[in-house]
């Protein structure tokens, strides 16, 4: 066929059909719709998963502020033993 002799020809164009009929499968298989019945309890997961991150950011942020008014109430309280211990013995 075209000049090129049939024990050339053959192999290489069932080669070429071969490798064809590959990429246009994985075509066809990236353009059909995913299944959802096999995706819910991945998402269901993720969203649940999401919630909880949420719920712990906002534990964090409780936490720092917690540890500020301790901190806050430490200062406020040395201050006043530091008041107590500065002043003059009272008779």
């Amino acid at each position: 066929m075209f000049g090129i002799p049939g024990d050339i020809f053959w192999p290489t164009a069932a080669l070429g059909a071969i490798i064809s009929l590959v990429f246009g499968g994985v075509a066809l298989l990236r353009f059909l719709p995913k299944s959802r019945v096999a995706d819910q309890p991945a998402r269901e997961a993720l969203e649940d998963l999401r919630a909880r991150l949420g719920q712990l950011d906002q534990l964090q942020e409780r936490f720092g502020e917690l540890e500020e008014r301790v901190d806050f109430a430490e200062r406020i309280l040395a201050k006043q033993r530091e008041g107590d211990r500065l002043s003059p013995p009272q008779d």
